[in-house]
């Protein structure tokens, strides 16, 4: 048994902890701390979709980040962040995971309708104006895409490159993570786009060079990625080593609601034009911010230093240093949470952020810490012990074999197998398999 299961085991089992009171409680995303009108459109959906709240609420947060874009940043010694973060909603076939994402998101995908249209006006008063000389007056136009579904990473760096927040929406995110290094055309293609995307999600900038083209330099890039995948390819999806070893893993906030009741199509209510209208009325206002510095309140700041110090005391004491990462990554997930709790909150107008703010984005960052440690971690570390799907012949237990112990006398081996020398050193050297 690996030493993960061991201490998964171990964590399961000490102290009674079936005993726990948390254990009674319903793990969920709080609503508390957004206002009314935002709680209101949050059951809305859920009710007309027939979904888990959490999951409703996690995709209203981000898409207000979007909306904001990187015209909204909080610093707090020695950080930058912005609105923005990787986030993966778990459920069952049939939980509905994709209706409301689209749903929530439709806004921004009208304003990128909006401004493709203004780009291809401008584009073609651009071409006009280059006459036969080919000089185009003024600037190039740029299309300021918010939305992005299958790409490469090329096509998303050239979005960051121009200073854009994007938001990348892989309704299944096995296939978007499965894509990894399928646009490159040699090298470690996988390894570097983990790398960068490593790079995006901590907002440290990075060049991008291509023989073809000039050199880009994705400067302070902010985007999020938001996607579905079911329970059981999810072990197989993050639990590779490149991926929780380099810590890809840990910078995603999974959403894995503990009760997803089925509710029949005849009982779900309609999404009305009212509640449309109300969520369309709070986007609108955050793309129309100006850009502004944020700031936490005396209040603020003091919860969160005692947030940070306890999160970095119990990683520093943790010994898996996997779930010890999802601690101290979450010291940034917080920050992040609080920005977006503020866009969605009664003082969105305003350039603090209350104690009472931070206080809401620390209970969720519990939230989306205990989901990551107490159901997504086992998954990750059961598809570490998956039986081999490879068929078990002689030459691969041969191997087997000569990798465990060594085989000092190869003759007499070969002898008792019937197999003559020159094949077995074959087997053993990997150059012939069964």
């Amino acid at each position: 048994m690996d030493c993960r299961q061991l201490k998964l085991l171990e964590k399961t089992d000490a102290g009674g902890s079936h005993l726990r009171a948390e254990t009674f409680e319903i793990l969920a995303i709080p609503l508390d701390g957004l206002s009314q009108s935002v709680q209101t459109y949050i059951r809305n959906v859920a009710d007309a979709f027939g979904c888990p709240q959490d999951y409703v609420t996690a995709i209203c947060l981000h898409t207000a980040g979007i909306a904001a874009g990187k015209k909204v940043r909080l610093e707090t010694n020695p950080y930058t962040n912005y609105p923005c973060d990787f986030i993966c909603i778990v459920g069952k076939p049939g939980s509905n995971k994709t209706g409301p994402m689209r749903e929530i998101t439709r806004p921004l995908w009208e304003r990128d309708k909006m401004n493709f249209a203004n780009y291809i006006k401008e584009k073609a008063v651009y071409e006009q104006s280059k006459g036969e000389e080919g000089n185009g007056e003024g600037e190039k136009p740029v299309f300021h895409q918010l939305m992005v579904g299958d790409s490469s990473p090329e096509s998303r760096n050239e979005l960051l490159a121009i200073g854009d927040m994007i938001l990348v929406v892989a309704d299944e995110m096995k296939s978007f993570v499965d894509s990894f290094g399928r646009y490159a055309k040699s090298g470690n293609g996988s390894g570097t786009e983990v790398a960068q995307l490593l790079s995006t999600w901590s907002n440290v900038s990075f060049p991008v060079n291509r023989k073809s083209e000039e050199t880009k330099l994705v400067d302070n890039p902010a985007m999020s990625i938001i996607g579905g995948i079911q329970p059981r390819p999810l072990g197989k999806t993050f639990g590779t080593e490149a991926l929780m070893d380099t810590g890809f893993t840990q910078r995603f906030l999974f959403v894995y609601p503990e009760k997803a009741n089925f509710v029949k199509r005849c009982q779900r209510k309609r999404m009305t034009p009212e509640a449309r209208d109300i969520w369309n009325g709070i986007v609108s206002r955050l793309f129309d911010l100006e850009p502004r510095l944020l700031n936490l309140s005396h209040e603020a700041e003091h919860l969160y230093v005692e947030y940070a110090d306890a999160n970095d005391m119990t990683a520093d004491a943790e010994e898996d240093d996997y779930i010890g990462g999802v601690r101290q990554k979450m010291n940034i997930h917080v920050l992040r949470l609080a920005i977006m709790a503020h866009l969605l909150s009664d003082h969105w107008h305003e350039t603090v952020i209350t104690g009472e703010t931070m206080n809401y984005a620390i209970r969720m960052a519990d939230y989306f810490t205990r989901v990551h440690v107490e159901r997504i971690y086992p998954l990750l570390v059961a598809r570490a012990w998956q039986p081999s799907q490879k068929k078990l012949t002689k030459e691969l237990v041969i191997t087997e074999i000569g990798k465990t112990f060594g085989i000092h006398n190869k003759s007499l081996l070969a002898e008792a197998l019937g197999y003559d020398r020159a094949k077995l050193t074959n087997i053993l050297n990997g150059k012939l398999k069964g």
